[in-house]
């Protein structure tokens, strides 16, 4: 069955351990259960980096909150789509930070160029990916 998701990135004043960006986990989980989406969250350097999939109406929706959303700021949305099979199954919103291991750290390491949003949206995803199986496995 098709799902559809979406990868964003967008500015923030919020730091991991502040109680508005564990309300904002809150709120996304809860939504998310709700709704059958299921994603994965990354804070780093002042910026939100998330992908979130599901169905398409219901992620829409979501998409236009976190647009509204004063917590985030110039939302910019690196790739929306279909696919085949959700990449963070059972995961209603997994959540990465700064730590050893950043995405910059992914980014450089695996000679993703940041001007090029496609690529930097793939790279974007496969560290998420990498996360989520590290805390996964």
């Amino acid at each position: 069955m098709e799902t559809a998701f979406f990868l964003y990135r967008s500015r923030t004043e919020l730091t991991a351990r502040s109680t508005q960006c564990a309300d904002i986990l809150h709120e996304a989980r809860t939504r998310n259960l709700e709704l059958g989406l299921t994603g994965y969250l990354h804070l780093e350097d002042g910026r939100f980096y998330q992908w979130l999939e599901g169905p398409a109406l219901p992620l829409d929706d979501v998409g236009q909150m976190i647009v509204r959303d004063q917590r985030h700021r110039d939302v910019e949305f690196l790739w929306r789509g279909n696919q085949t099979e959700r990449r963070f199954p059972n995961w209603q919103m997994g959540f990465g930070t700064s730590s050893a291991g950043t995405l910059f750290d992914y980014v450089a390491d695996q000679g993703i160029q940041v001007s090029d949003l496609k690529l930097f949206a793939t790279g974007l995803l496969q560290f998420m990916q990498f996360r989520f199986r590290e805390k996964s496995g």
